[in-house]
């Protein structure tokens, strides 16, 4: 299952298993939430300093414990795991062959797919942001319809992001 294989490898890379075992043995659909996340996103595409999905999973974890007091941690998770989605918009993975260049255009593909289709290409990260004006809500939204499904969709969309969002 290549869903798993990735976010696997950075849980365990970055010593993230015990701190995330507890929250998917009291929300076990968030593993398959952050399974699906790391398959779209790699672990080759950084962030601000780090592999963008090590971060997310960091910003995950961190509020789950936050939330812990009031309740609802699920959702304080799911939150912070999608607001860096704009990051995939702030910076240029592309594939380099001599003259020819492929830019990954976001959310269109996965990070993998892209570095599968072009495998014989040099992959590299520009610091230069996607050409698109993006909403740091319409990314999460974007990265969240990817990774969510059933009543985690349900509650991300209608319980907590259309109510948190709508002094906007």
């Amino acid at each position: 299952m290549a869903n798993a294989e990735v976010f696997q490898r950075v849980a365990r890379e970055h010593k993230l298993s015990s701190k995330l075992n507890p929250i998917f043995t009291r929300f076990p659909e968030l593993e398959d939430c952050c399974e699906r996340v790391a398959a779209f996103i790699g672990d080759k595409f950084v962030g601000d300093e780090k592999p963008l999905v090590l971060e997310m999973l960091e910003t995950g974890i961190s509020a789950y414990k936050r939330a812990k007091k009031e309740g609802k941690e699920n959702l304080a998770f799911m939150q912070a795991l999608f607001e860096r989605s704009d990051r995939l918009y702030a910076k240029r993975f592309i594939a380099v062959r001599g003259e020819t260049i492929k830019v990954w255009y976001p959310m269109v593909e996965s990070l993998p797919d892209f570095e599968q289709r072009h495998s014989t290409y040099k992959i590299e990260t520009l610091d230069e942001p996607c050409i698109e004006r993006i909403t740091k809500r319409t990314a999460a939204c974007q990265l969240a319809a990817r990774a969510l499904r059933g009543e985690m969709f349900r509650l991300y969309f209608e319980d907590y992001d259309v109510a948190h969002y709508s002094a906007d």
